[in-house]
């Protein structure tokens, strides 16, 4: 049962001591101050998750109970400059259940220019002309919402748009496999997508099934390792001629001379998952490593750089 600002008093559900609360705001506002607003308690938040529909913002919090919903409106208030409530905001607690479906399930499919993203909820057809990607519901590994994904899809966009074709392509960090998969669907050139956590490696084959992308070599192939000191990288003696890799600014700058080495002559490479404020180092670092900027896409605080070799 949902309400307004208050905790669940239906002592006959059992909780998972997690409470979801949820905040919709008009489209007319800016996607930094959704992205700041959103992001103002983070550090207290189990997850945060904002879209834009057609019908304006939702922004989703989950906290441990109970939420800070005092805090959070001082803080929203504070960023976006309106005066907000404890009222504005929903709260429901979170059963035994699959809570990040449950979360997923309230957002509905959205679009990224040529690209439709949908959860395993959705029962509909894709539009015509649109590329689909179906990201399941159980999954905290990434669905495109967040400003980093998004540019990321983007600049594949963008690439392919160009003429770009790269006859090899690295998923460095995959997570859920959605940007090795979407690279996929727009090259039809064998991926490699490659992540140090071994559910994140199931998770990506998983959706690599549902997206009806082939594995093995001359399809999606799917692995746990170490970065660029994973097995199946190393073995690729004639790198990759396109290399994206969202991940965070630390391990991209400690990772640049990597990435340079396993990139091909003439290579592309897309990174992302670091802040505005944070581009001058990670370009730094990739620039010594022999890389130079051709693009650059902002979502709100997020950079999405595009560097070739």
């Amino acid at each position: 049962m949902k309400k307004q600002a208050t905790p669940s008093e239906d002592s006959a559900v059992q909780s998972t001591g997690l409470s979801s609360v949820s905040l919709s705001l008009p489209s007319s506002y800016d996607e930094n101050i959704i992205g700041k607003a959103a992001l103002s308690l983070e550090d207290e938040a189990v997850s945060v998750s904002w879209v834009k529909t057609k019908y304006g913002w939702d922004i989703q919090w989950v906290f441990t109970s109970p939420a800070p919903i005092k805090a959070l409106a001082k803080l929203i208030s504070k960023h976006s400059g309106d005066p907000f409530k404890e009222s504005n905001f929903v709260v429901e607690d979170i059963p035994e259940t699959n809570w990040l479906e449950a979360s997923y399930l309230q957002f509905p499919p959205f679009e990224i220019k040529d690209f439709f993203i949908f959860g395993s909820h959705f029962d509909g057809k894709p539009p015509k002309g649109k590329i689909p990607l179906q990201i399941d519901a159980a999954t905290a590994f990434g669905s495109g919402e967040h400003g980093t994904t998004r540019g990321c899809l983007e600049a594949l966009l963008h690439l392919h748009s160009t003429g770009l074709k790269p006859k090899a392509i690295l998923d460095m960090g995959a997570g859920s496999g959605i940007l090795g998969i979407a690279a996929y669907k727009l090259w039809k050139k064998p991926v490699l997508a490659v992540d140090i956590d071994k559910e994140a490696t199931r998770v990506a084959c998983h959706h690599r099934k549902i997206n009806h992308v082939p594995s093995g070599d001359k399809g999606m192939v799917c692995a746990t390792g170490d970065g660029y000191a994973a097995r199946r990288v190393k073995a690729k003696d004639k790198g990759f001629d396109l290399i994206i890799a969202n991940i965070l600014a630390g391990p991209l700058v400690l990772m640049a001379e990597d990435l340079s080495k396993n990139l091909a002559k003439d290579g592309i490479t897309i990174l992302s998952g670091l802040l505005v404020e944070q581009e001058k180092e990670v370009l730094k670092a990739h620039k010594s490593a022999g890389l130079s900027v051709v693009k650059r896409i902002t979502h709100g605080e997020w950079r999405t750089l595009i560097l070739s070799k």
